[in-house]
């Protein structure tokens, strides 16, 4: 792998209204950048604040992210050991947090080198922390993401040969994007498992 693409996001909070057209924003970006981009979020997924959130222990938001391919999320601050664990049988996203890693695989490429970590974690290749930053850096293989809000959508290019920043972008979802009607029934269906685990 010459050149490593990433889009990320960040703070989305249990907002399912953004996401079906998040996943339509991020396609084109796939088809503008890098259709093998790592696709990553850098936390705040789920917040207790959003019913689904405290009736799935975290997990809501996890299920969409990982039917729109992104893969890997860090879920530091509002998911337990325990949560991840049960979670993980489930979904195929990596799930980070500052004691757990992920290591690089989209399909067909696999770098046990690469690591995605809640923290900078020593790597033979590069370590990139999944946890929002002042800026973008790559210092020592450790790889810094630049703070992203809702709706928007970060994206780095890096050469795996030089270990450089070769080019980085904060992305704005536009406005009038179709929602895609695959995550919109996935939403739903996390709702109802959701609404479920509420009554019991």
């Amino acid at each position: 792998m010459d050149t490593l693409t990433i889009l990320y996001t960040n703070q989305i909070q249990g907002d399912f209204s953004l996401l079906p057209r998040l996943y339509t924003f991020l396609q084109r970006l796939k088809q503008q950048y890098d259709v093998r981009a790592l696709l990553l979020d850098l936390g705040d997924s789920c917040t207790p604040a959003v019913w689904h959130c405290a009736a799935t222990a975290g997990r809501s938001t996890l299920i969409v992210l990982d039917g729109m391919g992104y893969h890997a999320a860090n879920v530091s601050g509002f998911m337990g050991d325990s949560d991840r664990d049960r979670l993980r049988s489930s979904v195929s996203i990596g799930i980070v947090t500052e004691r757990h890693g992920w290591r690089y695989f989209v399909p067909p490429v696999r770098d046990e080198d690469i690591i995605v970590a809640g923290k900078p974690t020593p790597a033979l290749k590069l370590c990139i922390i999944a946890a929002p930053a002042d800026d973008n850096h790559l210092e020592n293989r450790m790889l810094h993401l630049k703070q992203v809000a809702k709706g928007q959508v970060g994206m780095v290019k890096v050469d795996m040969q030089t270990l450089a920043i070769t080019a980085s972008d904060i992305l704005t979802m536009p406005k009038g994007l179709n929602p895609n009607p695959t995550i919109a029934a996935s939403i739903d269906l996390v709702e109802d498992e959701a609404r479920r685990a509420q009554n019991r």
